[in-house]
């Protein structure tokens, strides 16, 4: 790997968003149905989704509003109609935009389906009509962003369109995990300013969140003796993970950065190594390095499985950056830090998504605390993967097997996870 492939995937996986992204998508697609038919009035909205994207929003907060509600989302993405805000649409949203959601929803006809898509986990349609006769209909599909088609009384317009997104991105693909470690040990980390920047700020931004709360959990209330003990350290990031999670998921106006899109994976993954720094009292270019690695070590993670996903992909990827990290800082040879995300999935390998909610931000908070708890168990040479189950002892086996579990094995779960929820 080098700096230029490092930034390509830096683009690719690093999003703005705002409150839960299977949401934000909800409102996003209105928003853009809304703008393409504005200074219309609207007869009806027919949104058709892919199970898994269902799954995920219809019972996560929506910003603003803080319930859930996909029929509000539709209409407070109408109401906003501001497409360029994108997943964060809902950013901008008013306490008078919130008080014209019933009178709207009112007004218009609204039909909400999903079905299984054999060719994608994410897709959402959108066909809007207006009072005055005219239509739109709007396609996302593969990537919360990727606008894959948009058509106004059948015509396309090809302004809003970003079907070429993945290929102008280029995505580059992790072959192994030693590409991530060999990147991290040289150093070199041009382009990537931005990356650590974020970082900085979304950690920023839950200590004031923790200190809104009256919560004693910031680093400066570290005994100097819990500062070298990880089950103290883990309890403390707990928090740092928790409340800003939970901001999002119950429809708060709080802005995050998704990693691999996942905001609570953004939290997890960026907040980490910031906090570990911050304790641990480390010069920025450790800082810097276990940034890198807790980032590319999540998007690695997550490049094996769907993006919408039966299992808890940001649990799982939380889990193994956080025990990355944690090994890292402590001086871990590279057979060491991968042992520690080994251990981590030899726990957490059925660690199932039963849709975005609250419950979420302890998902991603307790995979934070037993990643650390994985790293300090191979640190302490008491460590029990032995390769016979789906953890190999080779790292990259056992992620592809995750992702094989994933998109594959327990493919047809979702729809009996939908039933019980």
């Amino acid at each position: 790997m080098d700096n230029e492939q490092a930034v390509r995937l830096l683009n690719a996986n690093l999003t703005k968003t705002m409150g839960c992204t299977d949401i934000g998508v909800v409102g996003y697609i209105a928003s853009i149905g809304a703008y393409i038919l504005r200074n219309e009035k609207i007869k009806t909205v027919s949104l058709l989704m892919s199970e898994e994207l269902y799954k995920n929003s219809v019972n996560v907060g929506i910003p603003g509003l803080k319930k859930s509600g996909l029929n509000s989302a539709l209409a407070l993405g109408i109401l906003l109609k501001n497409p360029k805000q994108q997943l964060s649409v809902f950013e901008s949203v008013t306490n008078d935009d919130i008080e014209k959601i019933e009178q709207l929803l009112s007004e218009i006809e609204v039909s909400i389906k999903y079905q299984k898509f054999e060719d994608t986990v994410l897709y959402e349609e959108l066909k809007i009509t207006s009072v005055e006769g005219n239509s739109a209909t709007i396609v996302i599909k593969d990537s919360y962003d990727n606008v894959f088609s948009v058509t106004r009384n059948g015509e396309i317009l090809e302004d809003y369109e970003k079907s070429a997104l993945m290929g102008r991105i280029n995505q580059y693909k992790i072959l192994k995990y030693d590409e991530i470690l060999e990147f991290v040990e040289k150093g070199d980390f041009e382009g990537l300013d931005y990356l650590f920047q974020t970082a900085d700020l979304q950690y920023e931004n839950a200590r004031e969140e923790i200190k809104k709360e009256e919560g004693n959990y910031l680093v400066e209330d570290l005994r100097e003796a819990q500062k070298d003990c990880l089950y103290d350290l883990s309890n403390f990031l707990r928090k740092h993970i928790t409340v800003p999670s939970r901001k999002r998921m119950v429809g708060d106006i709080y802005t995050v950065y998704g990693v691999a899109g996942s905001g609570n994976l953004g939290i997890g993954t960026l907040i980490t190594p910031v906090f570990l720094a911050h304790a641990l009292n480390l010069d920025i270019s450790i800082k810097q390095k276990m940034i890198v690695l807790s980032f590319l070590t999540s998007v690695y993670v997550k490049q094996e499985m769907n993006i919408v996903t039966v299992l808890c992909g940001t649990g799982h990827a939380t889990g193994c950056s956080s025990a990355a990290a944690t090994a890292f800082v402590k001086g871990a040879t590279r057979n060491q830090i991968k042992e520690a995300i080994n251990l981590y999935l030899a726990t957490s390998m059925g660690f199932v998504c039963d849709g975005a909610k609250l419950s979420c931000t302890h998902k991603v908070s307790f995979a934070a605390m037993n990643g650390m708890i994985a790293g300090k168990m191979v640190l302490d040479h008491n460590t029990v993967c032995d390769g016979t189950g789906l953890n190999k002892i080779d790292i990259d086996r056992t992620i592809k097997n995750l992702g094989k579990l994933n998109n594959e094995i327990l493919h047809s779960a979702n729809k009996g996870i939908i039933e019980l929820i």
